[in-house]
């Protein structure tokens, strides 16, 4: 059963205090939601770093990419969103930006718009993290001078980011996962 803030207010004066800080919700944020929200999504992630790829960088993607800028550094208004509508809607595909992508239709696009091999240095470079058995389990894009575009998970607290390519690839790093490549064509 969840206590209401009224009720909280009538538990004893003891009892409130005892509480650890994270669970005064809301009487001790009152006001300072939105602020709370942003550090709760901040604690202990990545920054994107959308705004530190230079522009001449975003322009030479343009056609390749045509919806990684406007999708970089941008959340979710959902959970839902993963990783895989995030590469495809940053390739020109409408909508998938708003949809939890399953891996099969990802498996179709990937079939049907690339080809094996990309360098991690070069834009346009598909990068799927996958299981021991084949499954694709996390993807990413490359933009070219070292950046790439992910989608972390399919959180709402979870933005579209740029990374520098290593720490992506650290990142998404996982046991018995091993990355492959695709290029655009």
């Amino acid at each position: 059963m969840w206590l209401t803030e009224a009720g909280a207010r009538r538990l004893p004066a003891a009892v409130r205090r005892s509480q650890p800080t994270p669970h005064r919700w809301p009487g001790q944020i009152g006001g300072r939601e939105v602020e709370a929200v942003v550090a709760y999504v901040e604690k202990g992630r990545r920054p994107s770093r959308h705004r530190d790829v230079a522009p001449a960088t975003w322009d030479a993607i343009a056609c390749a990419l045509p919806r990684a800028r406007p999708l970089a550094g941008t959340f979710p208004t959902r959970s839902g969103p993963n990783c895989f509508g995030t590469v495809m809607a940053a390739c020109g595909v409408e909508g998938a930006q708003d949809r939890w992508m399953l891996r099969e239709p990802f498996e179709d696009w990937l079939a049907e718009h690339t080809a094996r091999g990309g360098h991690d240095g070069a834009p346009g470079t598909v990068l799927v993290w996958r299981a021991v058995d084949g499954g694709a389990q996390h993807a990413a894009v490359t933009l070219g001078d070292g950046w790439a575009l992910h989608k972390p998970s399919q959180g709402w607290m979870s933005p579209t980011k740029v990374l520098a390519v290593r720490d992506l690839k650290y990142s998404a790093r996982a046991a018995g996962q091993r990355l492959h490549r695709h290029h655009l064509r």
